[in-house]
């Protein structure tokens, strides 16, 4: 049995399997699909959409994080935006706030955070953590169990592979004032468009990984990179530049962008 609000807008051929809960603040355009024992709120869901089993979208109590001076009720956000033809997986939670445009693939368990901005045609891999106040491109892909931190960008044509942590140096000010007036809120690494990064690869906070870099498997990346370069090592170090066959091509560079 299902628990659909009156004042949800639901388009024609729309698909709810059972046990489903559809609140008030909910819009769902023509040929979506529902699946059962999923929640569904504070969103509007593009024509041709598909929501798996045991997905919760919309999640909405947000608090926010013990690095920051944020109050205790929850914080208040847009309504989801998820576009047409989007993918989104069993077992799925994608918090309010966040925008999935045209064609976006969300994988298995995977957890999408507040205020995050995903690309056209970007596919996300099952069991990732996406901290939220982030952004991706569009066209990327990134591997599964990757935990992409707070304040991450990401370019146009980017391949992460699985395993990659990028991390934004929370100077956790309520216990450490100082570090807060040095350093700010935490901040996140920059990864420009065409990038491909290997297994394992950890990025630290503020790095900016120059446009279609290769980092190698294992790398920590500690400091800003070259457009272009081959990195490899702990810390990783430039071994070499990426020769053109594994470039982007040439009608893509002129159209691509880093996000940020």
């Amino acid at each position: 049995m299902n628990d659909i609000s009156p004042r949800a807008k639901i388009g024609r051929n729309a698909i709810i399997e059972e046990n489903v809960l559809i609140g008030e603040n909910v819009i769902i355009d023509d040929n979506c699909y529902i699946g059962r024992n999923s929640i569904i709120n504070n969103c509007h869901l593009g024509e041709g959409t598909k929501i798996e089993e045991n997905c919760n979208i919309g999640y909405a109590h947000a608090t926010g994080w013990v690095s920051r001076n944020t109050p205790d009720n929850e914080l208040v956000f847009d309504p989801l935006v998820i576009g047409k033809n989007c993918l989104v997986r069993e077992g799925c939670t994608i918090y309010v706030g966040s925008v999935l445009e045209d064609g976006v693939k969300i994988h298995h368990k995977t957890l999408v955070r507040e205020n995050s901005k995903i690309g056209k045609n970007t596919s996300i891999g099952s069991m990732c953590d996406l901290e939220g106040h982030l952004t991706i491109g569009a066209n990327c892909s990134i591997h599964s169990n990757c935990h992409l931190c707070y304040d991450t960008t990401i370019g146009d044509y980017v391949f992460i592979a699985p395993f990659c942590v990028t991390t934004n140096g929370n100077p956790m000010s309520y216990k450490r004032p100082k570090l807060y007036e040095k350093f700010g809120y935490e901040k996140g690494p920059i990864i420009e468009y065409g990038c491909q990064i290997a297994v394992h690869v950890v990025i630290l906070p503020r790095v900016k990984v120059g446009h279609e870099s290769m980092i190698g498997a294992n790398s920590v990346v500690t400091k800003d990179v070259e457009p272009l370069s081959i990195m490899v090592g702990s810390p990783a170090v430039k071994k070499g530049t990426v020769d053109d066959l594994y470039r982007l091509p040439e009608e893509l560079r002129s159209v691509v962008t880093n996000s940020r």
